[in-house]
């Protein structure tokens, strides 16, 4: 039996496809990775535009193979290599001399913050699977942003003289203590956009100070040491909202506290009028002043305005000045419909000291156990 002679050619031809092939994706590779490098650097890319028509022929209208499997790729590309999220940020836009308690604020209006509030969009029965967030961030929020410090023990200051029925208080309510944005800091730590993990300097260390008072005070209270803006702050109003569900109370009235530290982007309009109203002397001290934000699409809006009204009304009773209006941000939920004892507090901005601010904190200790003492009648 004669053996068949394998063709040279043959051998030769599936050589030469194999390297055409290989030189073919060794191409491709590179263009697509020119390609998303130009992405990521900014570099515009054209995506070419097809409207498909089933009355016509896409050859007709000029348009090759190429062109068709070029759209298709450009397209690819953008949805994979294009940034995600909203780059821009967020800013009350109020006036110099406040002649109002009540100040309604159209986000989708306002120009940029350095610590802006997100909008928690939320279903009405499943805040967590179904959910829409608008999302505003400083421009340099996602590069370095934190730098994490072991925490010191907590600084408590000695409770005033007040009379509290504490044991009625501590029946009828259920005090809960979180942040959102934990990681926002004061004077001097200005590194990372004002956010560390240090307790020395940022809001989760001004929370300690006031949960230890308030606890002096004889009421008990929760504090939820969550960092829930890190490592993904895109989700922190989600992660709070987790986080706060978890403690609340079936029996008992919630009063949620969501302690945040205010900010604007350096030079601007809101930087230069947080610069005039940031600081207030009590008792021959300066303190940093405070703002309550209330969300206006929380179908339990009005009770949550009396809540605020009530802190407000106390601070002017007690500290004059310290907090300087409520705002009311248009489009926002801040999960404030989870209760309606549900107040968000802006405590000092990033133009104050943590001495500022941890003063302010021992202020806002006694003006909450006031509140929640008239709350309770």
């Amino acid at each position: 039996m004669k053996r068949r002679r394998k063709s040279k050619g043959g051998t030769r031809f599936y050589m030469a496809m194999s390297v055409f092939c290989l030189a073919v994706l060794f191409i491709g590779y590179s263009y697509v990775y020119n390609l998303s490098e130009k992405r990521k650097s900014g570099e515009g890319i054209t995506t070419i535009s097809i409207n498909y028509n089933a009355d016509k022929n896409v050859e007709d209208e000029g348009l090759s193979a190429l062109d068709k499997v070029m759209s298709y790729f450009n397209i690819f590309l953008e949805k994979t290599f294009s940034e995600s999220g909203d780059e821009s940020s967020l800013l009350e836009t109020i006036d110099d001399e406040p002649k109002e308690i009540f100040k309604t604020i159209d986000s989708n209006d306002e120009p940029k913050t350095k610590d802006p509030l997100q909008i928690y969009e939320k279903s009405e029965y499943d805040y967590l699977q179904d959910v829409q967030k608008e999302v505003y961030l400083a421009n340099n929020r996602k590069e370095d942003f934190f730098k994490i410090i072991e925490s010191p023990s907590c600084r408590s200051s000695f409770p005033r003289d007040m009379t509290i029925d504490a044991a009625s208080v501590n029946e009828n309510f259920n005090i809960v203590l979180y942040h959102t944005h934990g990681t926002e800091a004061y004077l001097p730590y200005e590194e990372s956009n004002y956010h560390t993990k240090d307790e020395n300097y940022n809001v989760m260390g001004i929370g300690n100070r006031i949960a230890t008072n308030i606890n002096n005070y004889g009421l008990n209270i929760i504090h939820l040491k969550d960092y829930n803006d890190y490592p993904d702050y895109n989700s922190s109003y989600a992660n709070s909202n987790y986080a706060v569900s978890q403690v609340l109370s079936d029996s008992k009235k919630n009063l949620m506290i969501d302690l945040h530290r205010d900010g604007a982007d350096e030079g601007s309009s809101y930087e230069e009028f947080l610069s005039k109203v940031k600081t207030v002397e009590i008792n021959g001290i300066t303190a940093a002043t405070c703002t309550l934000v209330i969300g206006n699409k929380n179908g339990n809006l009005e009770e949550i305005k009396k809540t605020a009204q009530t802190v407000y009304d106390t601070s002017n009773e007690l500290y004059p000045g310290l907090f300087r209006d409520i705002v009311i941000r248009e489009g926002a939920y801040f999960n404030q419909y989870l209760s309606d004892y549900a107040i968000l507090i802006e405590l000092g901005t990033t133009l104050n000291s943590i001495e500022e601010a941890q003063y302010s904190a021992d202020l806002l200790s006694e003006i909450l156990c006031k509140s929640i003492e008239k709350l309770n009648k």
